[in-house]
């Protein structure tokens, strides 16, 4: 192991022993009243698997829901938007299913493409080819009223709107007033349909997600007792959490630890930090009022249990999480003592310092976004870091199960150790440029002890990402889609149609190959009595050490100060060129629209400099190249040029929402 990282795990180590315990901070526990998982993007792991266990008529079932219910139960969850993707069946259709929930006490709802819990991807053709509200308004009310009829009397949160077929854009309106006007009716007619069966009171969710938030943005008025669940960016950054205009509304949140789509999916194992997860939703949401539902975006959900788990404590006391000086570690620590019953202390926090590891090299990059076009821009020094980094945390993991006893090695391996393995195996290959054979030598032992694990009940989940083709659906029954590894064999010709995975317009890295900048660390962090400070939080950004300026509240974020040294060296002209001050930021958005994402920077004692975070407006849309770059390096920088002879530099907080990674100087 490098002694970076040596040093990194020995400090996570010891921060872990020294925690407090939250239960003394005395905060009443108010939890988030709603707390569930989407079951989406299924066709790679959960159906096959399924499929293969229960039966293609069966699938996705009550074999598999009962699995997921009683995971549910276990990390306290009690909320679930199901399985949806066209060759499976409509969840709603089958009424042992809506009985399974009620017996383990799990609410159903449907998610932002399927309102009044109807799933469009089951109309047969010549019906989808209906789905216009200004065409066929008496069929889409017709098409809802089914499930009026049948589940008035059931516990269920009843979304409303509207969008196009499956996960498309709504098609009726051209102009943001005829769409506004469209919604609107379309939210009274819904209202009145919940109103005539008497459950006018029921909960009523409204999901402003994808080309339906910049609707919102501009006027849509939404029904009051509606609650108004925020959407993020779909790589975990909250697109915007109120404002003005959402008085008198119940609040919750969309969120994802998997997503496929555009700039590349990420669907095959679960990277997301906890860290991360706490910043958004507890330091964020919660903090502002959003505390109705918290939904997950799951993807195949076996992947993502230590996320789940994660999800079920926030949500639990989110008040008493936001006084965590350490929420990834603590969450760990907890769940490797609950969920893996490791008893030995040291052992435990030895696996935590591991998964540490794992969750920052993931948020550094995340295996289904590497790529040639990332690997070949990376500037040296990084790159024999990270090949060190991965090269150390394969050791770590082999050596962490050879020293479990022989009873728990196969539960290591399947809780952390096959997605340990892929990740660490994953940017060898790429940092390394090996070929196809070589990632069949070692990723093949993978899957083939994972499908031996338990007499064979785990095999099929994970699907062979290395025979994936470049962008053409595999003429199979799952249609496994190009949402997973960018492996080189894989990647299109960019002279060719076939622009696959490896989307040629969409730039998947903000590197340029050139030394990064001579990275700082703060001589003083000054906070602001009784309103902001930056506190450094373990686990968050590609550093594992960001600071974010909390509390996230408008009223309470001005003042707090970085203070850096620059050096002795003037900052001179170097070759014609200035030295610029490069600060990096998560890439977020700003809370709410009027709202800025920014910082202020002083040089020695000279004027103030407004730093704006780029692209943190929340109506910019999915395919903004330098979001799209973003947020797959999750991060994204800013230059400011260094006056000549500056030997001081401080970093004033102006606007709430700013996480700042590292703060470095580019001499040339």
């Amino acid at each position: 192991m490098n002694k970076t990282n040596s040093k990194r795990n020995k400090t996570i180590g010891l921060a872990i022993l020294a925690a407090i315990s939250l239960s003394s901070l005395g905060a009443s526990a108010e939890p988030v009243k709603y707390r569930g998982i989407f079951i989406n993007d299924e066709d790679w792991g959960l159906r096959p698997w399924a499929v293969k266990h229960f039966g293609k008529k069966q699938q996705i079932g009550a074999q598999v829901y009962e699995k997921i219910f009683s995971l549910m139960k276990d990390d306290g969850l009690n909320l679930l938007w199901p399985a949806m993707h066209e060759g499976g069946y409509e969840f709603v259709s089958r009424p042992e299913n809506m009985e399974l929930a009620a017996k383990w006490g799990i609410r159903i709802g449907t998610s932002h493409c399927e309102p009044m819990l109807r799933n469009n991807c089951y109309l047969s053709k010549e019906e989808k080819k209906k789905w216009s509200w200004l065409s066929n308004k008496d069929f889409i009310r017709d098409y809802w009223q089914w499930s009026v009829d049948r589940y008035a009397k059931n516990d269920v949160l009843w979304t409303i709107g509207m969008r196009g077929v499956h996960d498309g854009g709504m098609r009726d309106g051209k102009t943001m007033a005829e769409k506004i006007a469209v919604l609107e009716d379309v939210f009274k007619t819904q209202c009145d349909m919940l109103e005539a069966a008497g459950i006018g009171e029921a909960p009523k969710l409204f999901i402003p997600y994808k080309e339906v938030l910049p609707i919102f943005n501009s006027g849509l008025k939404v029904p009051k007792g509606t609650t108004i669940m925020w959407v993020n960016d779909n790589f975990g950054y909250v697109r915007r959490l109120g404002g003005p205009q959402c008085e008198g509304y119940g609040g919750g949140i969309y969120w994802h630890i998997s997503y496929h789509g555009s700039p590349h999916g990420y669907i095959h194992v679960c990277t997301t930090p906890p860290a991360f997860m706490w910043y958004e939703l507890v330091a964020k949401c919660s903090q502002n009022g959003v505390r109705d539902v918290w939904m997950i975006n799951a993807g195949d959900v076996f992947q993502a249990e230590i996320l789940l788990f994660a999800l079920g404590k926030f949500a639990e006391d989110p008040d008493k999480w936001a006084q965590s000086d350490d929420p990834q570690g603590e969450v760990l620590r907890d769940w490797v003592k609950e969920k893996l019953a490791v008893s030995s202390e040291q052992l435990a926090v030895r696996i935590v310092a591991h998964l540490n590891e794992y969750y920052n090299l993931g948020f550094i990059r995340k295996p289904e976004h590497m790529c040639i076009q990332w690997s070949s821009k990376l500037p040296s020094a990084v790159k024999e870091d990270l090949l060190a980094r991965y090269k150390a945390f394969l050791e770590e993991d082999a050596a962490i199960e050879e020293s479990l006893d022989a009873n728990l090695r196969d539960k290591y391996f399947e809780k952390v150790g096959f997605q340990a393995r892929f990740l660490g195996w994953s940017g060898v290959i790429h940092l390394e440029g090996k070929d196809k054979a070589f990632a069949r030598s070692v990723i093949d032992p993978l899957y083939d002890r994972w499908n031996k694990l338990d007499g064979g009940k785990l095999a099929g989940f994970w699907c062979d990402t290395i025979e994936e083709n470049g962008g053409k659906r595999q003429p199979t029954y799952f249609n496994r889609w190009s949402s997973q590894m960018q492996w080189a064999w894989n990647e299109p010709d960019p002279d060719t149609k076939d622009r696959g995975v490896a989307r040629r317009d969409y730039p998947a890295t903000a590197y340029s190959g050139e030394a990064e900048p001579k990275w700082l660390t703060p001589v003083a962090v000054n906070g602001v009595k009784g309103a902001s400070e930056w506190k450094r939080i373990p686990g968050l950004g590609t550093s594992g050490e960001a600071f974010a300026l909390l509390p996230v509240k408008p009223a309470a974020c001005e003042g707090a100060e970085l203070n850096y040294e620059l050096g002795t060296r003037n900052y001179e002209l170097n070759d014609g060129k200035p030295s610029y001050l490069v600060i990096q930021f998560l890439p977020d958005f700003a809370l709410w629209p009027g709202l800025g994402l920014g910082v202020e920077v002083r040089f020695d004692d000279g004027e103030k400099i407004y730093v704006k975070v780029p692209k943190s407006d929340s109506n910019i849309g999915e395919h903004d190249k330098i979001r799209n770059q973003a947020v797959q390096d999750n991060f994204i920088r800013v230059n400011v040029e260094i006056p000549e002879g500056a030997k001081t530099l401080t970093i004033i907080s102006k606007d709430a929402g700013v996480v700042i990674d590292r703060v470095g100087v580019r001499e040339k």
